[in-house]
């Protein structure tokens, strides 16, 4: 509604009231109305609402113009904001509409890389085993060594005893003494080997 609609309709009602009010008020004694006092309330009515629309009219305008400026901002903003849900609306949609699809391609995936983790595993447990394999054969060998060379060494140093007590018995002192160092310098090579 515009100013001017909003003072005429304002005057309206004031006339409205004025008629109302005045038969009770600007009557003289046979009940008819006063029609000069009448004419001068509506006369002093419209000094009032004359003066007051110059005086109100540019801060009446102002307010009104601003009014309608914080209406038009309002409304610009609140269709941006309609806007931006509606966008954000179909995105979600969308999402929605897409979702089982992307929960599947998550689980292949998932699947996917469970798959390449275990033969990672199972690689490196081949790894570890044939490490550990080879680590036993290795011990096994080394033990095996050791143990020939233990036996070998009792087997001579049983052989020595022998042929001691075997020379001390049957061979004289000088003959034993030949025998010993010639045994003992072939049994020495046959260890160098």
């Amino acid at each position: 509604m515009s100013a001017k609609n909003a003072l005429v309709a304002g005057l309206t009602v004031a006339v409205l009231c004025l008629f109302e009010a005045s038969p009770a008020h600007a009557s003289d004694g046979a009940g008819q109305t006063d029609v000069v006092a009448l004419l001068r309330h509506l006369l002093n009515l419209a000094i009032l609402l004359g003066f007051l629309g110059w005086v109100l009219r540019k801060p009446l305008s102002n307010f009104l113009q601003r009014r309608r400026l914080e209406v038009k901002e309002a409304l610009d903003e609140s269709w941006e904001a309609k806007t931006e849900a509606e966008e954000r609306y179909e995105e979600i949609e969308a999402r929605i509409s897409n979702f089982e699809g992307e929960l599947e391609k998550l689980m292949t995936d998932v699947r996917a890389d469970a798959e390449m983790e275990r033969v990672v595993i199972e690689e490196r447990a081949q790894q570890s085993a044939a490490q550990l394999e080879a680590a036993a054969e290795r011990s096994v060998s080394e033990e095996l060594r050791r143990a020939r060379r233990e036996l070998r060494d009792e087997a001579i140093g049983l052989a020595v005893g022998l042929a001691g007590d075997l020379l001390n018995s049957t061979v004289g002192k000088d003959d034993q003494q030949r025998l010993t160092n010639e045994y003992l310098g072939k049994v020495g090579e046959a260890a160098q080997r």
